[in-house]
């Protein structure tokens, strides 16, 4: 894992790359001009943007998308007032001191927040009553007879945030569950379903979003009954749900206006949905 300096020196390197190569395409010939977007944020995010960066560039080839490894959403909130990226993708909305910056948060799709286990695992659902159970290390086996290990994010994570609001016995387990070291750790959202797809017995929280755009050998697990599924969240029924949203400078380019009309454009929409989001109009 990279410490947060050599993260951004990382992103700065990469970003002055992306920047000489745009340069030396269109120093090289009159003819060809390439415009470059950056976009970087959420890890939960960044599968199914890659698939629409893709759609868009086929259709506009001279526009070059380049879609960064995961940088968070505060990394996101950071970047683009500075210009090192031109959209950013955040899993929250911004905060008022965040908001005085020159940027702007909107909503564009939202995704089922999931439990999740390796295909390998043979368990299809689990109950609120469980998770308390296995997050106090009072159930330790599948039923299948294989061990229950729990992969954690840090407390400010909002998969985190958003499995405790599931019930207070849950909020205090997952509490004391942060307190112990025998846990998996993940740092990011690719961490997490790294260490889920790639550990015996593991489980963890992560969206349906990532699972289908990234081809996870992974299934969500239903909650009480209900399938995380588009649907269950639109009807209510499935009770967390993650929003994501662009991050874009106030003053921002036609470029970036235009692929963003493309992400809210019936074939955007497909896009969308074809990988676990449901667009917001």
């Amino acid at each position: 894992m990279l410490h947060p300096k050599q993260k951004g020196r990382f992103l700065s390197i990469l970003i002055l790359t992306l920047m000489v190569f745009s340069f030396a395409l269109t120093t090289c010939s009159a003819a060809i001009i390439i415009i470059i977007i950056i976009i970087g944020g959420t890890g939960n995010a960044l599968g199914t943007m890659r698939w629409i960066a893709e759609a868009y560039q086929k259709a506009n080839p001279e526009v070059q998308i380049t879609v960064l490894p995961s940088i968070g959403s505060s990394g996101a909130i950071k970047a683009v007032p500075t210009g090192r990226i031109q959209i950013g993708l955040s899993a929250r909305p911004l905060k008022k001191t965040e908001s005085k910056k020159g940027i702007v948060a909107i909503e564009y799709a939202r995704t089922p927040t999931v439990f999740a286990v390796s295909n390998k695992t043979k368990i299809n659902a689990v109950t609120l009553s469980q998770l308390v159970d296995i997050y106090d290390r009072t159930l330790k086996k599948w039923p299948d007879g294989s061990t229950i290990r729990p992969v954690i994010r840090q407390a400010g994570d909002d998969n985190t945030k958003q499995i405790k609001g599931l019930s207070l016995e849950l909020k205090k387990a997952v509490e004391r569950a942060e307190k112990r070291t025998i846990f998996l750790f993940a740092s990011t959202d690719q961490d997490t379903v790294n260490k889920i797809e790639n550990t015996p017995g593991s489980f963890g929280v992560t969206s349906l979003a990532l699972l289908l755009s990234e081809k996870r050998k992974m299934h969500p697990l239903m909650l009480d009954g209900v399938e995380p599924s588009i649907q269950s969240c639109i009807d209510g029924d499935y009770p967390m749900i993650k929003r994501f949203y662009f991050i874009l400078p106030t003053k921002r380019s036609a470029q970036v206006d235009a692929f963003l009309g493309f992400v809210s454009s019936p074939k955007g929409a497909e896009i969308l949905k074809q990988n676990g989001n449901y667009p917001v109009q």
